[in-house]
């Protein structure tokens, strides 16, 4: 197969819209495993370490992460094979990701490791694609059209040099920095290429977070203008660059984007609208002026309270908020002339009905739940001695997940992880007689201690398990 069709089927496979790089791993497993288990170590083992903003399903709901995808290469008891995850995040979060997944150590019960080989560049793949195809479409003009090929490599080098970035004194910058009254400094090299492509020849790129003394010096000879991009990360770079030379001006990409992902228009925009460096981040002047209205006052009418007569039949009605007046209906006579029907108010059942403004008689029935539901009564746990005595060493598992096991003669075997704690049990080729563990006993725990022949399991909890003559369970 050709080259330049394995890379197209390798880019085809992502599902991101724009995919900047390909994080390649390889992993190996202890164990016969497939790839949903693959796939769920890696996102489970991962949740919570980072936070929400670099949490992987959250990454790939917002499009952030593409569909992982994986190999599975089985061995004699093994499992080996590479991990592939696109990513169009920035160069610094796709490596914290990278780093993220090495933390994988099991998958399932076997133990697993995780190695990152690279982190490939996908627009370098693309671009190889472009140049490839520009040159055969390059040929058959030559061939249809009889294209002078030494005028149009003429042409072709005479424009590129135009756009190639200098380096001026170690810096990134455009072909008009040393010579410009004014001039834009940028996040990175990607950015100067962008403002070169768009014919903005007076940018130079600050490296990130590491200024060089070159660029402090430049900048304090000229008006200088940080366009930076539309998060956290840019701001502090400004912040940092003010704080050792003159900047004069802050513009900012829209939120969420970067500038090497603007267009000419975008860029021109933000360029338009940019701010004094002490207006810049969180200014109250200039918040205004960007979303062009003036502050104003919240008014809130106050409503004065309807006045009513101390008439006897008023009642407030709760469920329109408003105030309704009734008549006397229950003192006046029925159709067929007979008298109301009376009302003991004395007797311990009367109750009267707030909802629809009448007296009711209701019988007093005990609640179903009083008749049905007798509460449980549990019998009280008898903690021998013995277990009693273990009850400080206890104490110090509390809250740190770790489990530990001991001999009959109640000395300390080893101390594991809880999520450790049955493949332990199973696997151990010492006598263990009793468990202590900082989690909930369950049926599962009981069946592979009874398997090994323990006698006593001591936690914080008991489940909903069934009792075992063999195996004495304690909560402390």
């Amino acid at each position: 197969m050709p080259k330049n069709q394995r890379r197209s089927e390798k880019m085809a496979k992502t599902y991101l819209s724009a995919v900047k790089y390909e994080v390649l791993a390889n992993y190996e497993v202890k164990g016969v495993v497939e790839k949903p288990d693959i796939v769920g170590a890696i996102f489970g083992q991962c949740e919570g370490l980072l936070g929400e903003d670099m949490d992987l399903k959250e990454l790939q709901q917002a499009g952030k992460i593409g569909r992982i995808e994986i190999t599975v290469n089985k061995g004699k008891g093994t499992t080996s094979g590479e991990v592939i995850i696109p990513s169009s995040l920035d160069q610094v979060k796709t490596s914290i990701l990278a780093a993220t997944i090495e933390t994988v150590e099991k998958v399932g019960p076997f133990e697993a490791k995780v190695k990152v080989l690279k982190i490939g560049d996908t627009r370098k793949e693309k671009r190889d694609v472009i140049t490839d195809r520009a040159k055969e479409l390059l040929k058959r003009m030559q061939k249809f059209e009889g294209v002078e090929s030494s005028e149009l490599a003429a042409e072709i080098k005479t424009d590129l040099r135009t756009e190639k970035i200098i380096n001026l004194n170690g810096l990134q910058a455009g072909p008009e920095v040393a010579n410009a009254p004014e001039i834009i400094v940028v996040e990175g090299r990607a950015d100067v290429l962008k403002l070169l492509s768009y014919g903005i020849k007076n940018a130079v790129a600050m490296n990130g977070g590491n200024i060089d003394t070159p660029l402090i010096a430049l900048c304090k000879e000229k008006t200088v203008t940080v366009l930076i991009d539309g998060d956290r990360g840019g701001e502090l770079n400004v912040k940092k660059l003010a704080s050792l030379t003159k900047v004069d001006f802050v513009a900012k990409a829209p939120d969420g984007k970067e500038v090497e992902e603007l267009v000419q228009k975008e860029i021109l925009l933000a360029l338009k609208r940019r701010v004094p460096l002490k207006d810049a981040f969180g200014g109250k002047e200039n918040f205004e002026e960007q979303n062009h209205y003036p502050q104003r006052n919240d008014f809130r009418p106050t409503f004065q309270r309807r006045e009513f007569g101390s008439h006897d039949n008023y009642r407030p009605n709760h469920f329109t908020g408003r105030d309704n007046y009734r008549s006397q209906s229950f003192s006046q006579p029925r159709r067929d002339n007979r008298s109301p029907r009376p009302f003991n108010t004395q007797h311990d059942n009367y109750r009267p009905n707030h909802f629809t403004g009448r007296d009711n008689y209701r019988p007093n029935f005990k609640p179903r739940e009083e008749i049905f539901n007798t509460p449980k009564i549990e019998t009280p746990q008898i903690i021998p001695k013995e277990v009693e005595k273990l009850r400080k060493v206890f104490e110090k598992l509390k809250g740190k997940s770790k489990a530990t096991l001991l001999d009959a003669k109640k000395k300390k075997i080893k101390e594991v992880d809880v999520k450790d704690l049955l493949t332990e049990v199973q696997t151990s080729k010492k006598k263990v007689d009793t468990i202590m563990f900082d989690g909930i006993i369950t049926n599962r725990l009981i069946e592979a201690a009874n398997a090994k022949g323990i006698t006593t399991i001591i936690g914080v909890k008991k489940g909903n398990i069934t009792p075992n003559e063999k195996i004495k369970t304690y909560t402390l």
